[in-house]
Order: structure tokens, then C-alpha cells, then sequence
């Protein structure tokens, strides 16, 4: 399972999903362009990323959870809870000028 955290402990762990194909969705949804994501087994998400996970609001996230949930076999309220405790984390990072980051142990 893989983590996204940032460096002063904070965390969320991913679901059953491959979180780097998530980082490119959700960079996607949010930003409509697409980054490829580094193949190391820890790399920072996006500065793009976290700053819109950061300002964003219910409705973006609605819209972003319906984008996504589909593509990784979730439910609808799953991949929102888990996208606002994702937001909740970029918030944090941005608010302590740090990097948020994902650390892939395996794939799905």
C-alpha cells in the first residue's frame, strides 16, 4: 500500500489503487495537463497538484471524485473522503512550506 505524507509525520495512506496513476488523474482533473510521474518509489506530487488540492473547494473535489472513482473501481463517497483527507494534507504542507510526497511500497 502506498503513503502520501509529508516530512513532519503526517500521512494518508492510498487505498487499493496505483497511486501513481492517481497523481497523473487527479493532476489531470485539476490542472488538465498531463505530468508523468518519476518511477522512483518515493517522489513529490506536483507543486501544480498540491496547490489546487490546497484551495480546493467541496464542489472541485465532488468533481474530481467523480472523475476518478470510476477509473480505480471506487465508490463515489470513498474516493471523495479520501480525496479531502488528501486536501487536508496538501493544506498542511503548503501552510509548513513543505513538499507533500507519495511512497509507493507496491502496486496494486
Amino acid at each position: 500500500m502506498s503513503t502520501f505524507f509529508i516530512r513532519d509525520g503526517d500521512s494518508v495512506a492510498a487505498g487499493d489503487y496505483d497511486a501513481r496513476e492517481a497523481v497523473v488523474v487527479w493532476h489531470q482533473v485539476f490542472n488538465e495537463v498531463w505530468e508523468p510521474q518519476p518511477q522512483d518509489s518515493v517522489f513529490a506530487l506536483p507543486d501544480a497538484l498540491v496547490a489546487q488540492l490546497d484551495k480546493a473547494d467541496p464542489a472541485r473535489m465532488h468533481d474530481v471524485a467523480l472523475s476518478w472513482a470510476p477509473l480505480v473501481d471506487m465508490g463515489f463517497h470513498e474516493a471523495f473522503a479520501h480525496l479531502s483527507e488528501l486536501a487536508t494534507l496538501a493544506r498542511t504542507a503548503v501552510s509548513q512550506s513543505e513538499k507533500l510526497y507519495v511512497e509507493v511500497t507496491e502496486q496494486p
